[in-house]
Formats: structure tokens, sequence, C-alpha cells
């Protein structure tokens, strides 16, 4: 009988631990998000996303592409706007755990972050906003 308690205890615990689909897709719009207001910079920022596309990156399996569909504001100025993040990203045994890391931004023609093994654009800005997606899929 107490073998059955820790059993049903212990499953209970691990279920929620778990991530499914739906809530690491949430984490990334807001890594996204993060990542573009990290690039944009000098005083534009996204005001607010319209909407959210995830799914599986052209990249290869454990990548997930997610676009944003924003309005951004510069102070005075609102413009729709269209922002592409890939993260690298795996879920733990049985979705216990996930973590995901910034691979790529692309805004229109502009792209920043790997492109293989090599990072394509400042060193330093990828930098940055590998340090504001961290903190906003790990707050």
């Amino acid at each position: 009988m107490k073998k059955n308690l820790v059993l049903v205890a212990m499953l209970s615990l691990a279920l929620t631990g778990c991530v499914n689909r739906e809530q690491a897709d949430v984490k990334l719009g807001n890594a996204c998000k993060a990542a573009v207001n990290e690039f944009l910079g000098d005083g534009m920022q996204i005001d607010r996303i319209e909407s959210i596309d995830s799914s599986p990156s052209p990249v290869g399996n454990g990548y997930r592409h997610v676009t944003l569909h924003t309005i951004t504001v510069d102070g005075w100025l609102e413009e729709k706007n269209q922002y592409e993040c890939t993260f690298e990203e795996s879920f733990g045994f049985m979705k216990m755990g996930y973590t995901a890391s910034f691979y790529q931004l692309r805004i229109g023609e502009q792209m920043i972050g790997k492109s293989g093994n090599d990072i394509v654009g400042s060193a330093q800005d990828f930098m940055k906003i590998t340090d504001a997606v961290r903190e906003a899929l790990y707050e």
C-alpha cells in the first residue's frame, strides 16, 4: 500500500513538471519578442503582437521557427512588421523539462545569429540577443 502511495505521489509530481508544445511555443514567442526588441534598440520596440505562428524549422530536427506579426512603434509612428526567429530546442524525458536557445533572427533581408557553426552578423549583437532570449525563456 505504501509503495502504491509513493508511486502515485511521484507520478503526480512528475506530471506537474511537464511542458507541452503549446506552452513551449508561448515561451518561444516571448523569447522572439525579447530578441527583436534587443535588436531594434534606439527607441523602436514592439508595441503589440497581432499573432504568432510556430512551426518546425526547415533548419532540421530540434529547431523551431517562430514568426511574430507585430505593430512596432518608434514613439510616433506605428508600423506592421513581421519578424522570424529560429530556436534550438529539446524536451526532456517524457517532456519533464524543456530547454531552448537562440539560433537565428531575421528582420526582412537582415539576419543575425548562427548559420551552421558560424555566427552571421556582429558577435556582440549575437551575445546581447542570446542574453535577452535566455532571460525571457527562464524568468
